[in-house]
């Protein structure tokens, strides 16, 4: 990292796959960039570090332990993933192409677009617009974590030393969503969800 440079935290977003080498040669292919080349770990899986075409940083993961059924995530659990990015369309097209999702998409709203990606009758992630007039905000993945109540957890967050980056409000779906990030500034979701479990992903 050059001198000067400053580097927010963040979490890192993984895409579980059969087979780590072919999936970066596969986004490579569409545009990609390896950020850190496939690497098998003790007891955890195979895996590599990869950027989309627009620049949002991801992994891939081919856990040794299996991956976790399909159920709804309890409270306190990760529960989505949100890509905000400056070209939706494309973006999800690339996810499409590597990966092999169904692309679902939404109405847009003003300006926005959203796209839902899908596998196996389960919606997995989603793809949006960055929000206009924020031109710092770089591609970038968020994820959420289920909780009981935004509004208390919100407060939790500020009286741990973290911040509110967008306050409690209902998204597009019904549930309650807040950003917020950790006293070290990597931002995350919160999101009060009441959807039923195994709800699967729909046009």
């Amino acid at each position: 990292m050059p001198a000067g440079e400053h580097r927010q935290p963040a979490w890192l977003t993984y895409v579980s796959v059969r087979d780590v080498d072919a999936a970066a040669r596969a986004a490579l292919q569409d545009g990609g960039k390896l950020l850190f080349a496939p690497h098998s770990f003790p007891d955890r899986g195979r895996e590599a570090v990869l950027a989309d075409p627009q620049g949002a940083v991801f992994a891939v993961l081919a856990s040794s332990s299996g991956d976790p059924p399909d159920l709804l995530a309890d409270p306190g659990e990760w529960i989505w993933s949100s890509l905000i990015t400056t070209d939706p369309a494309t973006d999800a097209g690339f996810y499409q192409k590597v990966f092999g999702y169904e692309v679902f998409e939404r109405p847009p709203g003003k300006d926005t677009q959203h796209f839902i990606l899908a596998s196996e009758g389960y919606a997995r992630a989603s793809v949006n617009s960055l929000p206009p007039g924020h031109p710092h905000i770089h591609p970038r993945w968020l994820n959420y974590v289920r909780v009981d109540d935004v509004t208390a957890m919100v407060a939790k967050v500020l009286a741990l030393g973290g911040r509110v980056l967008v306050a409690p409000r209902v998204d597009r779906n019904g549930g309650r969503i807040a950003l917020v990030a950790d006293p070290l500034g990597a931002p995350f979701g919160l999101l009060q969800w009441s959807g039923a479990a195994g709800e699967g992903a729909s046009k």
